[in-house]
């Protein structure tokens, strides 16, 4: 009985050791995530109204941008872009589309497919924002205008394997 409760015992040991090392891990993998965001929250405060973020992307296509959405001073909902190479750039959600209108107007538009993610950025001078979606066998990247919600003409299809 003794030798058993000692087996138990070093079982549970060794699973609490591996699990906190799993637990590490995954803080090592997303530390520099977390500290990119920060920075650009703390960014987006110090270069314009904003008073609460509620949501932070990194948007990586014509140029890196981070978008962080939350609050300003008014207490209205904004969006704040910062492009790595310019100036932040303020915009009331108001006076744009937001991300559940435009998942909205994709259902409507592609009723066959899949969102895999939605996220604004910058398509070519442009505020917009960038759905990756799954249409029977093939993934696509699209773009919708956020102050209109209206599609731009260009589809990049990913190639299948």
């Amino acid at each position: 009985m003794r030798n058993r409760t000692k087996w138990v015992l070093l079982s549970f040991i060794i699973l609490a050791l591996i699990l906190l090392g799993l637990y590490r891990f995954y803080l090592y993998v997303y530390e520099d995530t977390w500290q990119a965001e920060k920075l650009a929250v703390q960014r987006a405060k110090a270069e314009t109204t904003l008073v609460k973020s509620d949501e932070v992307w990194k948007s990586v296509w014509d140029k890196v941008c981070w978008v962080v959405e939350g609050q300003n001073e008014d207490g209205e909902q904004v969006m704040v872009w910062l492009p790595e190479d310019g100036q932040a750039e303020v915009k009331l959600l108001s006076e744009g589309v937001s991300e559940s209108q435009v998942r909205s107007i994709i259902k409507e538009e592609l009723p066959n497919s899949t969102i895999v993610r939605l996220m604004p950025g910058i398509y070519e001078n442009e505020y917009v924002w960038q759905v990756f979606y799954k249409e029977k066998a093939h993934h696509y990247y699209k773009f919708y205008r956020f102050s209109d919600g209206k599609p731009l003409d260009e589809v990049f299809t990913l190639p299948n394997r």
